[in-house]
């Protein structure tokens, strides 16, 4: 289950009301799937340096710097990275929602400090 924080739940209204809601939710400018580099591509030509994997790093970053009482499997979950040994993966039932609810709702306000708009905002 993919935890969304209010900001993303946001950003994909904003896509559903751009591109409609009956194919991709982030389509290229001929409707066609976005490439895997399509991002990469975009940073390049915005003539930035970040990569892609950096997002996923940021995250993890911050969350160990800022949020250090949250557990560290709670962000890894939300990367969906495998977590915990043998033992404690035969332990753990729960998909700590709740956990990875706060966190993205943390991260979502972290980003969008000092930004008043989302992404495809035309308001």
């Amino acid at each position: 289950m993919v935890m969304l924080s209010d900001h993303a739940a946001a950003v994909l209204k904003l896509a559903r009301d751009r591109f409609g809601d009956d194919g991709l939710i982030f389509p290229s400018r001929n409707g066609l799937m976005l490439t895997d580099m399509s991002l990469s591509r975009m940073m390049k030509l915005a003539g930035r340096s970040e990569t892609v994997h950096g997002f996923r790093s940021s995250f993890r970053d911050w969350a160990a710097e800022k949020l250090p009482h949250v557990p560290a499997m709670v962000p890894e979950m939300a990367l969906a990275h495998s977590v915990g040994t043998a033992v404690e993966k035969a332990y753990l039932r729960s998909d700590l929602k709740a956990l990875r609810l706060q966190l993205m709702t943390d991260w979502g306000a972290f980003v969008m400090a000092g930004n008043s708009k989302l992404p495809f905002d035309r308001s």
